[in-house]
């Protein structure tokens, strides 16, 4: 039975929400010509990205610290906590720069690179250090907007994963004097990458052994007097003989029939994870609080390395200092 497996090497990353900032705030006027800093503050009960576990489903923390330039260009730092593995520091940390470009109110593209650095301590446990790059394109259709992400670890024989991700984004009427707002971000993102397909094939072999046998064949013999005369002499003669030895080669050829199993690998580029999420979120001017709960419902089947699969739920806030 053929079996499926996400071709990852070991690495898995970690991007941050893509409404990573206040809505209100992010549409206010002039605000692409201004510096700003935002802090962020979450947490979660498993990470997981790129249909794999960061964490090994276990619940996980983090802080981040953004500087926006512009409204385009954002460098990001990032500390991750795992209480369960490492208690009193981070497990891991992360530094990004991204960049996004509107062309029209229906068009926008985004790029970005992403390093991340894991405690030595726990590069067994969790992963290596490693490089991650995007290019994301955005299309609003008014009814949904599309994001098309490709990306892929910078490594050599890097997989690459595509994203195709559907979103509405809606909003309730202001309260507390105009100041907060309620926005709901329904979204369903389809995962492709590298996979390995495995295949068992179980059949028979013949095994022909061929064995080469000496043996020794050895014979002996006796003579009789050759003869008696009479006359004016007398004399007796006597004769006799030995026996010799020789060999004869026997091949024998023996024929066995043994089961045996070959296992077929195969790669190829196709759906890894179907994700569909509902993100929440109380916007207060510079502030904003999330709760989003998503469903994992992973396309392949490995039993040594399987995909993440049920709910996964997380907490955050983001706060502008300027």
């Amino acid at each position: 039975m053929p079996q499926m497996r996400l071709q990852i090497s070991g690495l898995i990353l970690l991007l941050l929400p893509l409404n990573l900032f206040p809505q209100a705030d992010s549409t206010s006027s002039g605000s692409s010509d201004r510096h700003a800093l935002y802090t962020g503050v979450g947490y979660g009960n498993n990470m997981v990205y790129l249909g794999s576990t960061i964490s090994g489903n276990q619940p996980y923390a983090y802080g981040s610290l953004s500087y926006v330039l512009g409204g385009k260009l954002m460098l990001t730092g990032s500390s991750f906590y795992l209480p369960a593995l490492e208690p009193s520091a981070p497990a891991f940390n992360s530094i990004s720069v991204s960049f996004n470009h509107e062309f029209t109110k229906w068009l926008d593209i985004s790029a970005g690179a992403y390093r991340y650095i894991v405690k030595p301590t726990l590069t067994d446990t969790l992963f290596n250090n490693f490089n991650y790059a995007d290019m994301t394109l955005g299309i609003d259709w008014k009814i949904l907007y599309t994001q098309v992400s490709y990306g892929g670890f910078l490594m050599k024989d890097s997989p690459t994963y595509l994203q195709v991700n559907n979103s509405r984004y809606f909003e309730t009427p202001s309260f507390f004097r105009g100041k907060a707002n309620i926005s709901f971000y329904p979204y369903v993102n389809i995962l492709f990458g590298g996979l390995v397909s495995e295949e068992i094939i179980e059949g028979t072999e013949t095994i022909t052994t061929t064995r080469t046998v000496i043996t020794p064949i050895s014979s002996s013999g006796t003579g009789s007097p050759a003869g008696t005369g009479q006359g004016a002499g007398s004399g007796q003669g006597s004769g006799g003989s030995t026996g010799g030895s020789s060999t004869t080669t026997t091949t024998e050829t023996t024929t066995t029939t043994v089961p045996v199993t070959n296992t077929v690998y195969s790669e190829k580029f196709g759906m890894i994870e179907l994700e569909v999420g509902l993100p929440v979120a109380l916007n207060l001017g510079s502030m904003s609080f999330e709760a989003d709960i998503s469903y994992l419902l992973p396309a392949y089947s490995d039993v040594y390395y399987p995909g993440p699969r049920g709910f996964v739920l997380s907490f955050s806030a983001f706060f502008k200092i300027f």
